[in-house]
């Protein structure tokens, strides 16, 4: 008996834009595939060098030194900036001076180091995981534009979009704690709070996690985003430094580290200008009183109230300690990250 002949299913086509939407879909969580690869975390992830995958103790310690050298540079001046934009237009402080002398009166030099262990432990594994970020997503970037290993400025300021974004559910808790006890005006037994662990404990509590812990998420969001302009300028900055002092043919010698500074201060400066205003908006939800109805009802009413209340001005409260505080703060960071590079092993 004759076997029956088979029937080749037919191949339905493929439309060309579903075809085309799921390639870019396929590229687009490629890019955010390679963010949380541990093993694709650089040493060498500054504009020069870009070598290597190094054990994971070398990527927490460079992290670390590049955070505790931001934090240990440029706590004093965050603290001032943030009671300033706390306090807003026409509030306890006459200026930056009369903020500093005001602090170092009442609470003594202290005073400015206030929340101060949560940013000074936590931020070097918040750089360690920033800058891998930013490493792998620029570099996978470059490989789907067809620039193999290859990353051009604006891979590296699209690529600090989406890290700025990603990192920005890990450091809302951090902020939140440090801008509450930063604005805590009283000490020992007087203040609210003992320590940021008791301050997570005590805003968790009252009103929660989504309203308490990670109140303010969105401009932190906004305000990490605008890491376009950091990593952008230090690339920029780094870049054309690197051809003044070695020339194009040299892409693998490092940078002096007078270089660094300038390049990683400058960065600094070139952040603030872009986000400053959200920033201000960010630090008065933040260190707003932990009330069931809160002061703000979101970042919208935040920036209407501020406006409202202190006009354009309101927005720019706290920029001078800011501006003081970028340069040395930022240099510091990068020449910890570089110094870090240099001598701790892979």
């Amino acid at each position: 008996m004759a076997k029956p002949a088979t029937i080749a299913a037919e191949t339905p086509p493929v439309h060309p834009a579903s075809s085309e939407t799921w390639t870019r879909f396929r590229k687009f969580m490629a890019v955010f595939g390679c963010v949380f690869e541990m093993q694709d975390f650089p040493v060498r992830c500054h504009s020069n060098t870009c070598t290597g995958s190094p054990q994971v103790y070398s990527i927490v310690m460079q992290g670390y030194a590049s955070g505790v050298s931001l934090v240990l540079a440029g706590h004093p001046f965050d603290t001032i900036k943030v009671r300033l934009q706390a306090e807003g237009v026409g509030g306890r402080f006459g200026g930056v001076v009369d903020c500093v002398r005001t602090t170092v009166v009442h609470e003594g030099i202290t005073g400015l180091y206030k929340g101060m262990s949560t940013p000074l432990v936590l931020t070097g594994m918040v750089n360690s995981l920033l800058f891998g970020m930013q490493y792998n997503i620029e570099h996978e970037l470059s490989k789907i534009a067809g620039r193999e290993g290859k990353p051009l400025l604006q891979d590296t300021m699209q690529a600090a979009v989406l890290s700025g974004a990603a990192i920005s559910i890990v450091v809302t808790p951090m902020e939140g704690i440090k801008a509450r006890l930063q604005v805590q005006y009283g000490s020992g037994g007087a203040a609210k709070f003992q320590g940021p662990v008791d301050c997570a404990r005590q805003v968790y509590r009252t009103i929660g996690m989504a309203n308490g812990i990670y109140r303010g998420w969105l401009p932190v969001c906004i305000s990490r985003m605008a890491n376009f302009s950091y990593f952008g300028s230090y690339a920029f900055i780094s870049k054309s430094l690197h051809k003044k002092f070695h020339g194009e043919a040299h892409e693998g010698k490092k940078l002096p580290l007078t270089a660094s500074i300038l390049a990683g201060g400058s960065s600094g400066f070139c952040y603030w200008l872009t986000c400053y205003p959200v920033d201000v908006v960010k630090n008065k939800i933040m260190a707003a009183p932990d009330s069931i109805v809160p002061k703000y009802k979101n970042m919208r009413d935040a920036f209407r109230q501020v406006y409202r209340a202190e006009g354009v001005r309101g927005f720019f409260v706290g920029f001078a300690p800011c501006v003081i505080r970028a340069f040395p703060a930022n240099a510091a960071a990068f020449v910890g990250f570089e110094l870090a590079m240099r001598y701790i092993p892979e």
